[in-house]
């Protein structure tokens, strides 16, 4: 595991180093867009909402841009190609897709205690990590980040806050003014959120999209919708589960109401929840750490119901409570990665 210490630019510069081969073959296909529609740079909603972004970011996170600035100063390419690899630019018209197979789950353990574990998917091979960042500022982490951009996916803290999350689609939702990117909402969060508390008032106050589950050391539990529109929470305890879909048809009206007119599901979605909620009616306070590893690795023959898809770039598991600082990770497409392995925050 690649780890990365120092203020923002010492962090930027190091890191832009280390994997500027990956980052410049991130940059052609997702920004350069070689052999792909290109970006709509010179449309006007495109211009704003690209101005959006920087001020935000600017008003309350402006280490963010000392970090990418030193990435492509590193990496010998523009700040700003490295800023619109940092806003998933390619997912401007397509703001709506729903991931193929992430996957969240939080359940009490036979001792009392409450593990959060979950699965990254995309087959696109983007990723890099597990990475651990040392900030000057904050809590260091672990997490699995798009190369190039600023550390932002599933994950945990020094803090003992473990991130879970899975993508959503929701066509024509209308977002609010200060909502931002979910990659660098969930860098924020996991540098400077210690619980589950701190986590929702960060959700309340900055909108994104994202099916959100976390814990933390004191077995807090934080399980939401957290949309570009507004926040809506499902379990502030264990047990609860979510993939890429919405899990409460009472929400469907409010998702109307605000733009919503079609919603854009992964096909395996509905099968792995179904199979997350089996397990946590037979095993929820039943279970130990293994037995839910176990779960999550399970490619299950292939079936659509697999936690651990062909695609699956990591598993994560974290109980802050069991084992502080803590992250057990797999990475079932990597050769010689594929067990877990528990990694110190």
């Amino acid at each position: 595991m690649e780890t990365f210490e120092g203020n923002p630019t010492e962090l930027g510069n190091d890191y832009g180093q280390r994997f500027a081969g990956q980052i410049r073959e991130n940059l052609r296909i997702l920004v350069w867009r070689e052999g792909y529609e290109p970006l709509p740079r010179r449309e006007l909603g495109f211009i704003a909402w690209v101005k959006r972004q920087s001020a935000l970011i600017q008003s309350h996170w402006p280490w963010l841009f000392e970090e990418m600035k030193a990435v492509a100063a590193a990496v010998e390419v523009s700040e700003e190609d490295i800023f619109l690899l940092n806003l998933r630019a390619w997912n401007y018209r397509h703001s709506a897709f729903a991931g193929p197979g992430c996957s969240s789950l939080v359940i009490k353990l036979a001792d009392g205690t409450v593990s959060c574990a979950g699965a990254l998917d995309d087959p696109a091979g983007y990723y890099c990590g597990p990475v651990r960042i040392v900030p000057e500022k904050g809590f260091r982490y672990i997490t699995f980040p798009i190369t190039g951009t600023s550390w932002g996916n599933r994950g945990m803290n020094s803090a003992g806050l473990v991130l879970s999350e899975s993508s959503q689609g929701l066509r024509g939702l209308k977002p609010l003014h200060n909502a931002i990117v979910a990659d660098i909402a969930l860098r924020v969060i996991l540098q400077t959120c210690a619980t589950v508390k701190d986590v929702g008032r960060f959700c309340r106050k900055y909108p994104f999209a994202m099916n959100t589950v976390c814990s933390d050391a004191e077995g807090g539990v934080f399980c939401a919708h957290q949309t570009m529109a507004g926040l809506h929470v499902m379990a502030r305890r264990a047990p609860f589960a979510m993939t890429n879909h919405i899990v409460d048809d009472r929400l469907f009206d409010w998702l109307f109401k605000h733009g919503v007119g079609s919603l854009a599901e992964s096909e395996t979605t509905r099968f792995r929840r179904g199979k997350l909620l089996q397990f946590i009616k037979e095993k929820n306070g039943k279970c130990m750490a293994d037995d839910v590893r176990a779960l999550i690795a399970d490619k299950d023959n292939g079936a659509p119901s697999s936690i651990c898809p062909p695609g699956n770039v990591a598993l994560t598991y974290g109980n802050a409570q069991a084992e502080p600082g803590t992250l057990w990770v797999a990475q079932p497409q990597i050769a010689g990665q594929e067990a877990w392995q528990a990694y110190s925050v």
